[in-house]
């Protein structure tokens, strides 16, 4: 498009070449000129103004209709065939088990305890305990410390020491302790136990139990099932499908485009005008001294395109099948089961205990435990630890330093202590505890029990069953087509025109008028 401009410019500047050459009469014939010192604004035929078509492109916006398709969601009604069941009654033999009660007397043997205390007496040796005080007395070596202060001379030289050994001897008591064992006799009363065996004789009642064998007839009702075939209608859903026509719109919308002429439109453009003289000396004469003035010239506008938008009907016929269900009633064979009640005697072997007390004489042996004290002499030996203080001679080293400048004297006082045994008697009081058996007569009281059996009556109650037939209606439920409307989701194509502005270039030849000269100035 840029190409094709350029070449329309260099068409232009040909033209009003030509034109420029030409003569001032042919150039008036034309009425779209004006010059710009002898006429008004409007457009007005002058002798000075030249004709030439100029290719203006101008940008045009037009409207553009599409076509889309949305997929919409639509909810519709679907028939649906579900299992359902109906409540059906009949009638059934239902037995009923009735239990009485008949009583059936028997004997029992009751054990009856009578418990008598009896007495008896024997002898106990009591041990009273007597408490001698007494005492002991023993001599005890007491140390006693004595301490004296004894003045040394020594002489120590200064300042010039001098380290010299010496020894200084003492004498210490030492204890010395020696344990004696001495012998001490007492008497202790000794128990001796002795055992003796006894027995006692008790009667003691033994049951004994027999058992017998008893029969006992009773009747039983015992069911008897029967089973026989019965008819039972019942519905079936049978499908059905029919076809019908139907006549369905596939049409589309079609665009359809029309051209609309510009309307015309008053411009002012910008033109070279030549400044020499009136008179145009050549194709190039005064090409270098032009000057651009302004003229106002008419100008259509561009026509434009108009879309416009059909629908194009198309019906296409469609069958359709359609199924629908027809109710039909059928017989089937169903088993029932009966039940009848038979009476049936039975035999029963009861077994019946019965006791019986029998006497038995019975020897419990058990022992008697007797003590008696003897006196029994026995030797002590008691350790005693005497002391001693024994003297003992002890050398202490120790160091004197002495100084050779100076002699200086000085004393010093030793603390000496010295030891002494003193005896001290002690007296150590202790207990001596005795012992002696007294006889004691005491009684006891012994619970001797009796046993002796008692006839008792008793009543037992037999429970008898009788089993009758009762007519109760029981339900079933019996299986049947039911339809239902369901609710189903389908997705639609639906079209939908949207409009869409465009820009479009468009370039339209308008005529330019072109003064040539200024000679009306």
């Amino acid at each position: 498009m840029f190409t094709s401009t350029k070449a329309m410019r260099w068409a232009a500047l040909a033209a009003i070449a030509f034109f420029g050459g030409s003569s001032t009469s042919a150039w008036a014939s034309y009425g779209g000129g004006f010059c710009h010192r002898c006429a008004a604004p409007a457009v007005v035929e002058t002798q000075c103004n030249v004709v030439a078509l100029a290719p203006q492109v101008q940008t045009v916006y037009q409207t553009v209709y599409e076509t889309v398709y949305d997929y919409v969601p639509t909810t519709v009604m679907e028939t649906r065939y579900r299992m359902g069941y109906r409540t059906e009654n009949y009638t059934v033999m239902r037995p009923v088990s009735e239990t009485s009660y008949v009583e059936r007397p028997y004997t029992v043997m009751k054990p009856v305890y009578q418990t008598v205390n009896q007495q008896r007496n024997y002898t106990v040796m009591k041990p009273v305990y007597q408490t001698e005080r007494r005492e002991r007395r023993y001599t005890v070596q007491k140390h006693v410390y004595q301490t004296v202060n004894q003045v040394r001379n020594y002489t120590v030289m200064k300042p010039v020491m001098r380290t010299q050994q010496m020894e200084r001897r003492y004498t210490v008591r030492k204890p010395v302790y020696q344990t004696v064992n001495q012998q001490r006799n007492y008497t202790v009363m000794k128990p001796v136990y002795q055992t003796e065996r006894r027995e006692r004789r008790y009667t003691v009642m033994k049951p004994v139990y027999q058992t017998a064998v008893q029969q006992r007839r009773y009747t039983v009702m015992r069911p008897v099932y029967e089973t026989s075939m019965v008819e039972q209608p019942y519905s079936v859903c049978r499908p059905v499908t029919t076809c019908r026509q139907v006549v369905v719109e596939t049409g589309y919308y079609e665009r359809q485009y029309s051209t609309v002429p510009g309307p015309v439109v008053e411009r002012k453009v910008r033109v070279p005008v030549e400044e020499c003289g009136c008179e145009p000396r050549g194709i190039l004469g005064c090409l270098h001294r032009k000057k651009k003035v302004t003229a106002t010239v008419a100008v259509q506008c561009p026509p434009r395109t108009v879309s416009q938008r059909v629908f194009v009907s198309r019906p296409v016929v469609r069958n359709v099948s359609e199924t629908r269900y027809v109710r039909e009633t059928m017989v089937r064979q169903v088993p029932v089961q009966t039940c009848r009640m038979v009476a049936e005697e039975r035999v029963q072997n009861i077994p019946v205990t019965t006791c019986q007390m029998v006497a038995e004489e019975h020897v419990e042996p058990y022992e008697v435990q007797t003590c008696q004290m003897v006196a029994e002499q026995r030797t002590e030996t008691i350790p005693v630890t005497t002391c001693q203080m024994v003297s003992e001679e002890h050398v202490e080293p120790y160091q004197v330093q002495t100084c050779e400048m100076v002699a200086e004297q000085r004393q010093e006082t030793i603390p000496v202590t010295t030891c002494q045994m003193v005896a001290e008697e002690h007296v150590e009081p202790y207990e001596v505890q005795t012992c002696q058996y007294v006889a004691e007569q005491r009684t006891e009281t012994i619970p001797v029990t009796t046993c002796q059996m008692v006839a008792e009556q008793h009543t037992e109650r037999v429970p008898v069953t009788t089993c009758r037939m009762v007519a109760e209606t029981a339900s079933r439920q019996v299986p049947m087509c039911v339809p239902e409307q369901v609710p189903v989701t389908v997705t639609r194509c639906v079209a939908r025109v949207v409009p869409r502005t465009i820009a479009v270039q468009q370039c339209t030849m308008v005529p330019v008028a072109v003064p040539t000269c200024q000679a009306c100035n």
